[in-house]
């Protein structure tokens, strides 16, 4: 469809227009634009109609509603969790509980808890990091250090939970059963949990959190909102639903009525107030650590998915990438070490120009699982799919994966991403764990036995 000039024009453009808004602050839409408009351009002049390429891309957009339907969720459920004092009465109740010499640590093993339970980053981030975002503030602890505990945390269930369906995705991907898959990860999981660990521990330690001004802070709250235990419903309202696995937009949507009934009954806030706020934003100028971004705020990120899915559907149905698959990777690789460097590289490239987590996990998993049948187990595929083209999605800026998670936590990719080791640790542990693996084959082989992985 496309020679290779062509696709390494569409991709050089993709990446850096969307590299160029970021760092430059102009809207991601624009930069990607570029990219968008040169494939389809592309496509048009190799001979396909106009409309066969606009039903592709709305097939990519359909694909993406789910996404669209959280982020916008997203800004409105913030703002009504709120003002109805769910938010508030949950970071006076942490301060009453928690450690702060332990924050961090206490965080991401929290998060890593819940998100195992969940299987959900997005799900986990929204129940239990938001509060903990406030409490981080309250402490002083840097926001960006907050979020990677909470975000690395998120990331084990979206990983590795069997209610994940990142999880799942990997496993039909690279054709094999959930109980392979989790033996295949488990290694690696070790590792990056005990360098995550580790890494929050020294934070913690090394760092001064204390609480600020405690009763002042519980009186400022006490004062503007109406506590009662009923204020938690919104909160147990989403837990639940995610647990019952409703869909993720059902489980907001329930959760924002809940919050809707509990803030008119107990807060007295008018319709005019709800709607005011859940567009522009909780805005108020006694609780300024409460201060939150509405529904407006996420038009531009919901345009930027909705153009990433339609990318994603054009090289979907023309199979744009597939064509010069076995060129870009070259033969099948001597070793373990080396097969899983490239499959790693394909992953990231695939993830910086569609813009999606799951576009990269199908078409490394499916397009070289006869690559990798010729010379090693499935199980190692799909051990690598996850460790890379799973993971690295949530490190790129402009990832429609990695834009919920920064908007929901409120700190931008690039400034919690170093401190989020579970993201970045994984790649080192499955490139170690390959290395290991080819050792222990080639002892296997000198001794006259196999070694099936």
């Amino acid at each position: 469809m496309l020679t290779i000039r062509q696709l390494s024009a569409v991709i050089t453009i993709t990446i850096i227009g969307l590299a160029a808004a970021y760092f430059l602050h102009i809207p991601l839409v624009i930069g990607f634009s570029l990219g968008l408009l040169t494939l389809v351009a592309l496509i048009w002049r190799a001979g396909t109609t106009l409309q066969d390429i606009l039903k592709s891309m709305w097939e990519g957009v359909k694909h993406t509603k789910e996404v669209i339907w959280i982020l916008a969720l997203v800004g409105v459920v913030i703002p009504t969790w709120t003002m109805s004092g769910t938010i508030p009465y949950m970071i006076d109740l942490g301060l009453s509980v928690v450690d702060p010499s332990f924050f961090l640590t206490f965080s991401f093993v929290l998060s890593v808890c819940i998100s195992m339970v969940l299987g959900t980053s997005t799900g986990t981030l929204s129940s239990v990091g938001i509060p903990l975002i406030g409490l981080g503030l309250l402490l002083q602890i840097p926001l960006p250090m907050v979020a990677g505990a909470l975000v690395s945390g998120a990331f084990v269930g979206d990983r590795t939970s069997p209610f994940s369906s990142a999880n799942r995705l990997v496993a039909s991907s690279t054709g094999v059963s959930m109980k392979v898959l989790f033996k295949a990860l488990l290694p690696t999981t070790i590792g990056a949990l005990g360098v995550s660990l580790g890494f929050f521990l020294v934070c913690d330690m090394s760092g001064e959190w204390h609480w600020s001004d405690i009763t002042l802070h519980n009186q400022q709250f006490a004062s503007g909102f109406r506590y009662s235990l009923w204020i938690l419903l919104p909160v147990l309202a989403l837990l639940i639903s995610i647990l019952l696995r409703f869909k993720t937009r059902n489980g907001f949507l329930l959760s924002i009525a809940c919050a809707i009934l509990i803030g008119m009954s107990l807060q007295q806030i008018t319709w005019h107030e709800w709607l005011h706020d859940m567009w522009f934003g909780y805005h108020s100028s006694m609780f300024n650590s409460l201060q939150t971004k509405g529904l407006s705020n996420m038009i531009e990120l919901i345009a930027l998915i909705a153009l990433a899915g339609a990318y994603s559907g054009i090289l979907e149905k023309y199979r744009v990438l597939e064509t010069y698959m076995q060129k870009l990777l070259g033969e099948t690789s001597a070793s373990l070490l080396s097969a899983t460097v490239r499959t790693a590289l394909f992953g990231l490239g695939l993830g910086l120009v569609s813009c999606t987590q799951t576009l990269p996990i199908m078409m490394t998993g499916r397009s070289l699982k006869p690559f990798w049948e010729e010379r090693f187990p499935r199980s190692q595929l799909a051990r690598v799919v996850a460790d890379s083209s799973l993971i690295l999605a949530a490190m790129i800026p402009w990832n429609m994966l990695a834009i919920v998670c920064g908007t929901i936590v409120g700190v931008p990719v690039h400034a919690y991403v170093g401190y989020a080791p579970f993201l970045w640790a994984l790649p080192v542990c499955t490139l170690l764990w390959s290395l290991w693996w080819r050792d222990r084959e080639s002892l296997s082989s000198r001794r006259g036995g196999g070694f099936d992985g």
